[in-house]
């Protein structure tokens, strides 16, 4: 069976996939920085509300989901620099 030659159509489709995905890794990386932080603030306050804390619940939970978008982001980094050596390695293997 022989294989089909990539025609411009298919580069196209290709390079607005590409495009895409990268998108919503970026969009993915924001929710994950994001939401840690709106939620520690939102949870914060409401149980600064019921128990009369003032703001240290807030404060301390604001803190903690500062935290948890730096686990995300470190994360996020291990993953994509753990794709782009298997990338390179795959590579290296076709030029042989």
């Amino acid at each position: 069976m022989q294989k089909k030659a990539p025609n411009e159509n298919d580069q196209k489709d290709s390079a607005w996939l590409a495009l895409w995905r990268e998108a919503l890794v970026a969009m993915s990386l924001g929710w994950d920085l994001a939401i840690p932080i709106f939620g520690g603030a939102l949870g914060g306050y409401f149980l600064d509300r019921w128990l009369k804390t003032g703001h240290m619940i807030t404060m301390g939970l604001i803190f903690l989901g500062i935290a948890v978008s730096y686990y995300n982001l470190v994360k996020f980094i291990r993953r994509q620099d753990e794709k782009a050596r298997e990338f390179d390695e795959q590579k290296k293997k076709e030029k042989k």
